[in-house]
């Protein structure tokens, strides 16, 4: 996660709009009504929800390739730490492997030397111009990074991994994983302003970041900035879906999701309690390790994530009371940071 904070008021965003041409984000959720909220069964059965697929072993697997614990593949090398260009590399290498395994076709979104976020595009079973995006950033701070940000990382996979096997998807999916979002979000404000370029129609866009820590074992995850009805919706979903997690909200804009946000996108970030401090102390330090992540939380809440972007490609309609609120419009509590270090310079915040 980096440190740098990105607060737009209302003004700000609607003088994006009026820059972009267009409406702040797609507002093409379906909202209930009355008639078809009791019909939910509809698109779920109560005993087959997706989210039930979700693995905590495999995604230990996982874990443990994204944060060097164990090789990239059988008589191969592990990844020494995800800031550098060849732990990066090795990443990408990861990712594009298991993904095709897993039979997805791989793209590699080059934006820089040296700079390139992976994706891929699950269609929907009817076709569609519509796209949900999960994504998570990939690199660290020339650490073992298994917080920030293995952690969002596993998730996505996982995601990938389950939502593959969801039956009668009307909206198509993108997974992805952001480069250098440490240096400043950048791998993601390249991808978001390409989208936006491409007039690509993105529903919702769901990062995380940091999703390994719950010290306090309450459950809870955190959700930053929510757009639109995104809020409602996960809200909604936790319920109908049996969760029943503790939610939080604020208005951390530390991470991946401003950068759609900025390009007129409803989007949110998932994660720990990353406002209210139950979060990792190994936070940009060599501490943050795989035997630091609560693999357990990581997967409970990546159920939650898997729930709710499974149910929006569903089309499962929103709550009736479901209402818009801007990305700004949350609680305004602000992370203190741990001291001794800085974002621009990881390798002396390294202790």
């Amino acid at each position: 996660m980096s440190r740098q904070y990105f607060f737009m008021g209302a003004l700000s965003l609607a003088l994006l709009s009026s820059a972009l041409g267009c409406a702040i984000a797609p507002r093409s959720l379906p909202v209930n009504t009355p008639q078809n909220t009791a019909n939910f069964q509809r698109f779920n059965t109560a005993g087959d929800f997706i989210e039930k697929q979700v693995d905590q072993r495999r995604m230990e697997s996982y874990l443990s390739v994204f944060t060097g614990k164990a090789p990239i593949a059988p008589n191969a090398g592990t990844i020494p730490e995800r800031g550098g260009v060849e732990g990066r590399a090795m990443t990408r290498a990861f990712l594009t492997t298991t993904l095709k395994g897993l039979g997805y076709q791989v793209e590699e979104h080059s934006y820089r030397r040296n700079g390139a976020n992976i994706m891929a595009r699950l269609m929907a079973e009817v076709p569609t111009d519509e796209y949900i995006l999960v994504g998570a950033h990939m690199d660290s701070v020339h650490n073992a990074g298994a917080d920030d940000n293995a952690s969002g990382s596993t998730a996505v996979l996982e995601a990938a991994t389950v939502l593959k096997n969801l039956k009668g998807r009307k909206v198509n999916l993108i997974f992805a994983w952001f480069d250098e979002e440490e240096l400043g979000l950048i791998g993601s404000r390249y991808l978001a302003r390409d989208f936006r370029k491409q007039g690509l129609k993105l529903t919702s866009a769901h990062t995380i970041d940091m999703l390994g820590w719950d010290a306090d074992g309450d459950k809870t995850v955190e959700l930053a900035r929510p757009g639109g009805i995104i809020w409602d919706y996960y809200q909604m979903v936790n319920e109908t879906h049996g969760l029943n997690l503790p939610l939080d909200r604020s208005s951390t804009g530390s991470s991946d999701h401003v950068s759609f946000e900025q390009q007129g996108f409803d989007s949110v970030c998932i994660s720990e309690e990353w406002t209210s401090g139950d979060t990792t102390p190994q936070y940009h330090r060599r501490g943050d390790t795989y035997e630091t992540i609560n693999t357990a939380y990581l997967a409970t809440a990546t159920r939650l994530v898997v729930a709710a972007v499974g149910d929006l490609a569903l089309q499962v309609p929103a709550p009736v009371n479901a209402r818009f609120q801007s990305h700004e419009n949350f609680p305004q509590r602000e992370r203190h940071f741990h001291t001794g270090y800085d974002m621009h310079s990881p390798l002396e915040s390294l202790h």
